[in-house]
C-alpha cells in the first residue's frame, strides 16, 4: 500500500478587524501519511446514497487528538473540509471522512 504526505489544519484566530469579526487563517496541527479508501457495498446499501457521493474516506495513523482539533486536510494537493473521524488511538488506522472534492488547491 502507497501512502501519500496528510497534512491536518484548524483554523487559528490571529486578531479582529474593524467591525469586531475574527480574522482567521489556517495553522499546521500534523502531518502524517494517508490514502483514499473506497466505499463498500455494506456501506452503501447502510448509508444514504448522497453521503458516499458527496464524500470520500481517507484512511491514515494519525493521532486522533491532531485529527480532532483540525477542520481541515491537505491530501493530494486539495484542502478537504472534514465532516466525521471513526476510530481511535488504539487501533491500527484512523478513518477520516472528508468531502468529496477539494474546497482550494496550493
Amino acid at each position: 500500500m502507497r501512502l501519500f504526505p496528510l497534512f491536518l489544519y484548524a483554523n487559528s484566530q490571529t486578531g479582529e478587524d474593524a467591525l469586531d469579526n475574527p480574522i482567521t487563517e489556517l495553522v499546521v496541527v500534523g502531518e502524517s501519511e494517508g490514502i483514499f479508501s473506497t466505499w463498500t457495498d455494506k456501506e452503501v446499501a447502510l448509508d444514504k446514497r448522497n453521503v458516499t457521493v458527496n464524500n470520500r474516506k481517507i484512511l491514515t495513523r494519525a493521532k486522533k487528538l491532531d485529527i480532532a482539533q483540525s477542520s481541515k486536510v491537505l491530501f493530494e494537493g486539495l484542502y478537504h473540509t472534514i465532516t466525521e473521524v471513526k476510530g481511535n488511538d488504539y487501533d491500527r488506522w484512523r478513518l477520516i471522512i472528508v468531502n468529496r472534492y477539494g474546497s482550494e488547491t496550493l
